[in-house]
């Protein structure tokens, strides 16, 4: 696994300012019977990890002047005017710890479903799951497949295989993560003008037919 050096924080590394216009970013590991640390992350490097997809979801290995840390990203703090990265919360981990994390839900042969075939709408309820796990053992993704899904199914929770060991935080019910919805159908509406215009075209075909049968009556 990559390690990832970052600096720990002293008043020889400068304010949180100083830091930030060097292009570093300010944070802080804790976990639970240890202290925490100060530490500063390079920020090119912590923007090119938050865009992996599975970013709250990876531990990841810091090298703190030598000293390797297993961490999991908890929290970021953003600038509420620039919207720039401006402090990050890490979870220190060791394989035992229990920690809960958000993963992706991945749907399978899309492609060959018979609903989406006969033209079915997969309806998203839970694009991720929030589930409780040792460190070592966060699953990449959850996975669920399409291959005899009809139009009008439920896909829930207890019909996801989770790795053993590992639990949902909702517990209390067996809650739905997506639907294979009918087909939206759109019905077409006359515009009023057009409405009216057949109204008046009518009303005219109407005033000729009576005039044709006064005609012929004389």
């Amino acid at each position: 696994m990559e390690k990832y050096k970052v600096i720990e924080r002293s008043k020889a590394t400068g304010s949180t300012y100083s830091l930030l216009n060097k292009g570093m970013v300010p944070g802080i590991i804790y976990g639970k019977g240890t202290e925490p640390i100060q530490i500063a992350f390079e920020d090119k490097i912590l923007q090119k990890l938050m865009h992996t997809g599975s970013f709250y979801s990876t531990i990841l290995d810091i090298d703190i002047e030598g000293k390797i840390e297993k961490i999991l990203p908890k929290q970021l703090q953003y600038h509420p005017v620039t919207d720039k990265l401006i402090h990050f919360d890490f979870l220190r981990v060791q394989n035992d710890t229990k920690v809960t994390v958000e993963v992706p839900v991945q749907f399978l042969n899309q492609e060959t479903c018979p609903g989406l075939k006969k033209g079915g709408v997969l309806n998203l309820v839970r694009r991720d799951v929030e589930l409780s796990c040792n460190a070592n053992n966060i699953p990449d993704n959850l996975q669920f497949d399409l291959e005899s899904s009809e139009i009008g199914d439920s896909i829930k929770i207890s019909n996801i295989d989770l790795p053993e060991g590992i639990k949902p935080t909702i517990s209390d019910r067996d809650f739905v993560i997506a639907t294979l919805a009918p087909p939206t159908v759109e019905v077409e509406t006359k515009p009023a003008e057009a409405e009216e215009e057949v109204t008046e075209e009518n009303k005219d075909e109407k005033t000729e037919t009576k005039e044709e049968t006064k005609e012929e009556t004389k």
